[in-house]
């Protein structure tokens, strides 16, 4: 598209009060400050264009409820993206972001903020401001730590930061209380906090490819949790307290340096699938042969000698 042929676009829109515009894959490279015409627009996509930046004029379109900029070469947001007031669903992924202005944090309304692929080192403390936000991706980022401020975000229910350089977590995400999905998979985590199991909603939580050695006994504290992905880790036990996980229903345990099971693990009457594979077993409890709901259990990769211990 033309810059002639988007003006004139602006102008049409604007004169028949159009609320969405749909601009995506329109090989744009910049958008005019004529876009402040849009008054009635409440969405907006832009995504798999050319942008680099945003005019601030984007500030003035002050009914927007969706803003969709995936899939451009963004490196920077003006400030006036924090006068939205009506903003609902921000998506910036797969963009050049470095960093966030501090006025990401006067988007009161935002439910959805999508930040995966980016480059991302940090995350400002006004983060912790968006009090209505449900849902958080920040996968394929290079972030190394997470704000405090982060545990003040209350309503959030959706939390992604797979393939990031994370190698601890800040105690205030146990008061994520209303957390249902936790992504950290592919990261440097070594340890937990034990404020994780305050999140009795957490049905999801994917620990893989991290450098885990030990969970705390907290762990057993996550009473909602069906499924539990601790695949490519550095484990060598498993806390007793795993048995009070009574709704987990799959549970990945390969590539890990397991040399046992704790015989609690045969309380998990929900569980369906479980992965042992290439880790260090030579038994398994007899209580193993409880797991009525089990469908598939792969122990491929371990040195068996008995498949149960003491038979």
């Amino acid at each position: 598209m033309t810059e002639a042929e988007l003006l004139q676009l602006i102008e049409q829109a604007a004169r028949e009060g159009w609320t969405e515009l749909d601009l995506n894959r329109k090989g744009l490279t910049s958008l005019p400050g004529e876009m402040r015409q849009l008054q009635k627009l409440t969405a907006l996509y832009l995504r798999y264009n050319s942008l680099n930046t945003l005019p601030a004029e984007i500030g003035q379109l002050r009914n927007l409820t969706a803003l969709d900029l995936c899939f451009n070469h963004l490196t920077i947001l003006p400030a006036e993206i924090g006068q939205l007031p009506n903003l609902t669903t921000l998506d910036l992924s797969s963009n050049r972001l470095s960093n966030l202005p501090i006025e990401i944090g006067q988007l009161k309304n935002l439910a959805a903020l999508y930040l995966s692929y980016n480059l991302l080192r940090t995350l400002p403390v006004e983060v912790g401001q968006l009090q209505n936000l449900t849902r958080l991706f920040l996968n394929s980022n290079h972030l190394n730590v997470l704000p405090t401020e982060i545990g003040q975000l209350q309503n959030l229910t959706k939390l992604y930061l797979r393939s990031n350089r994370l190698s601890i977590l800040p105690v205030g995400i146990g008061q994520l209380e209303n957390l249902t999905e936790l992504d950290l998979s592919d990261n440097f985590l070594s340890t937990l906090p034990k404020e994780i199991g305050r999140l009795k909603n957490l049905t999801a939580l994917n620990l893989r490819s991290n450098r885990l050695n030990t969970l705390p006994i907290e762990i057993g504290q996550l009473e909602s949790l069906t499924e539990f992905d601790l695949h490519s880790n550095q484990l060598r036990t498993l806390p007793t307290e795993i048995g009070q996980l009574q709704k987990l229903e799959e549970l990945y345990l390969s590539n890990n340096s397991l040399n046992d099971l704790p015989t609690e693990i045969g309380q998990l009457q929900s569980l369906v699938i479980v992965d042992l594979g290439y880790n260090q077993l030579k038994a398994l409890p007899m209580k193993v042969g409880q797991l009525q709901n089990l469908t598939s259990l792969d122990l491929s990769g371990n040195p068996l000698e008995l498949y149960f211990a003491g038979v």
